[in-house]
């Protein structure tokens, strides 16, 4: 029995098929569900086969097209332009889109581009600042409404649907954000400006527009932490969340019906419709009947 991880086994397999010529150049390579039928392994495994076999340079995603054998690079190919740090950041982007974020390496982002994994340190020092680059991208161009500061809660909800939405598009950004150590992204600095505008207008102080600004920014990453976790364990398993739920809910009716446990018996009873949007909707509009409440007991 080997010791090498079960999705390296079926890369290694698919990666000498490629170098042989059993899969064409351009062709179509085995897809995540073709692997899963063929290898009887989970979803989330075959992903890590593509991810692997990405990583080594033989297949890449072509919109359109899906996942395909990679053409050899030739003599002309790599006589490319200069690359940009724009160019360098879009392909990690559509490398953390289609794989995730852990699989997005300075190396994995090289391959993807043709080039050599020093050309590109020559750009971005360190994975580090290449995933704040790529959060930072994600908001390039943002617009926010023409909404007078008077209209607060309009515009904050202005601004956290913005985050909400762009985080949909991109699930992995939500990883790269930290609460506690700010961190520096020009394109996402002015969204915080207005948010911390708005407070600020409403009659907080320091104290109190920071809290706010955190509270409603946390409400925003956290529930698009759970889209991303769900996402993935959707991936897992193959079961969305409401299959989930009927698969778990006879387990779930037994413990409801104790008496010990009138609270879990009354929700297990009632239809439930688990959408993420309508309970980040319901979070944000509680967050903002709070901070509503604070702003009238300030102006007494």
């Amino acid at each position: 029995m080997s010791d090498r991880p079960r999705y390296l086994q079926i890369a290694d397999v698919i990666a000498a098929d490629i170098r042989g010529g059993r899969l064409a150049e351009g062709g179509p390579a085995p897809s995540t569900r073709a692997i899963v039928r063929d290898w009887g392994v989970a979803m989330a495994t075959a992903t890590k086969v593509i991810g692997a076999l990405r990583a080594e340079g033989l297949v890449e995603t072509v919109p359109g097209s899906g996942t395909i054998v990679r053409r050899r690079p030739t003599a002309a190919k790599s006589q490319r332009p200069r690359l940009s740090v724009t160019e360098i950041v879009e392909a990690a982007i559509e490398i953390a889109d289609a794989e995730g974020l852990p699989l997005v390496t300075v190396r994995r982002v090289a391959v993807s581009l043709g080039v050599s994994t020093m050309g590109l340190y020559r750009h971005v020092p360190n994975r580090n600042d290449l995933t704040l680059r790529m959060a930072d991208h994600v908001f390039a161009g943002a617009l926010l409404p023409d909404i007078p500061p008077a209209e607060w809660r309009r515009r904050l909800e202005a601004v956290a649907r913005l985050f909400w939405t762009a985080f949909g598009r991109h699930p992995w950004a939500a990883e790269v954000f930290s609460l506690s150590r700010p961190q520096v992204m020009p394109n996402v600095l002015p969204l915080a400006e207005w948010s911390l505008t708005t407070l600020r207008a409403m009659g907080f102080d320091a104290h109190d527009m920071l809290c706010a600004h955190i509270n409603l920014f946390g409400h925003v990453r956290g529930m698009a932490l759970v889209r991303l976790a769900e996402t993935r364990a959707e991936e897992d398993t193959g079961m969305t969340a409401d299959d989930w739920m009927r698969h778990q809910g006879r387990g779930l009716r037994r413990w409801a019906a104790s008496p010990d446990h009138p609270g879990l018996g009354h929700v297990v009873g009632e239809e439930f419709d688990f959408d993420l949007d309508t309970v980040f909707e319901y979070g944000l509009q509680r967050l903002l009947d709070g901070l509503d409440a604070r702003r009238r007991a300030l102006q007494g």
